[in-house]
């Protein structure tokens, strides 16, 4: 579940998504076909749909000039605000850039999953997509911090 092909181009990791988690039709995140996802992400994300970002071929939107926009101030403050758990896309592009992908996935494997059945789990409901098990913001730690 964890693969780079779920990092979204304003650093979101799709797999925390509950979209993701779906037993039928899950999301594949904004690198994955349009089946499967959410009205917002599909219609009106406008990072997805950011002309800039297509016609200069940007892969993560670190990469661009105007880096960071008023859209991805919006996603990190939503993130850092509105879910039961906390995830950070302008800190997951830094981890990107600094640690490389593979172990940022790593890192994100290590942080996000179950500590009982090792499902994923969700960052807008901090549920467990394997076992169903709750958990809280201080159960979910920081590799990188450490």
């Amino acid at each position: 579940m964890f693969s780079e092909k779920m990092i979204a181009p304003c650093g979101l990791d799709c797999a925390l998504c509950s979209g993701a988690h779906k037993k039928e039709r899950p999301c594949l995140g904004c690198n994955g076909p349009d089946e499967g996802k959410a009205d917002f992400c599909l219609n009106r994300c406008a990072i997805i749909q950011c002309p800039v970002r297509i016609e200069k071929g940007y892969r993560f939107c670190d990469q661009c000039p105007e880096y960071p926009c008023g859209e991805i101030m919006e996603r990190e403050t939503r993130y850092q605000s509105q879910y039961v758990l906390k995830e950070s896309p302008v800190q997951n592009l830094r981890d990107i850039a600094q640690y490389g992908m593979k172990r940022f996935l790593a890192s994100q494997k290590e942080k996000w999953s179950c500590p009982d059945c090792g499902g994923v789990v969700s960052v807008h409901n901090g549920v467990c997509s394997g076992c169903g098990r709750g958990m809280l913001p201080q159960s979910i730690r920081d590799p990188q911090a450490e």
